[in-house]
């Protein structure tokens, strides 16, 4: 390579890792794929996983992983991720201001779209 610096392959390798590993810090959607790709079970916790987060597949994995992970999160960014995934509208949040109410709510919209998911089998006629 004309005019480029040599380095060894660790030293390559090192600034890809250190890309990667600040793209992910800056791209929660970034981080949830890599994990994913890589077979990796993470806690979405708190309002910067609000981003990265995807309750369908959080419900999947059962009621007591979803409300740990949910009840973990605001009112406001509840709300988001309910619209964000077509869960809720705003008139669905009427009278459910606080976070347990609203991931009940979540958690009823993730188990009717499971439910709307998962093949039928076809009755013989």
């Amino acid at each position: 390579m004309i005019g480029k610096e040599q380095v060894t392959a660790v030293e390559a390798l090192e600034k890809f890792f250190t890309i990667v590993r600040d793209e992910a810090a800056a791209n929660p959607k970034f981080a949830r794929r890599l994990t994913e790709a890589l077979g990796i079970e993470v806690s979405f916790i708190g309002e910067e996983a609000a981003y990265a987060v995807d309750p369908i597949l959080i419900a999947n994995q059962g009621a007591d992983k979803f409300r740990k992970t949910f009840l973990t999160f605001k009112a406001k960014d509840l709300k988001k991720i309910m619209k964000d995934f077509a869960l809720a509208t705003s008139q669905d949040f009427k009278g459910r201001t606080k976070p347990p109410q609203l991931v009940e709510l979540m958690w009823e919209r993730t188990q009717n779209r499971l439910y709307d998911l998962k093949p039928r089998l076809k009755r013989a006629s």
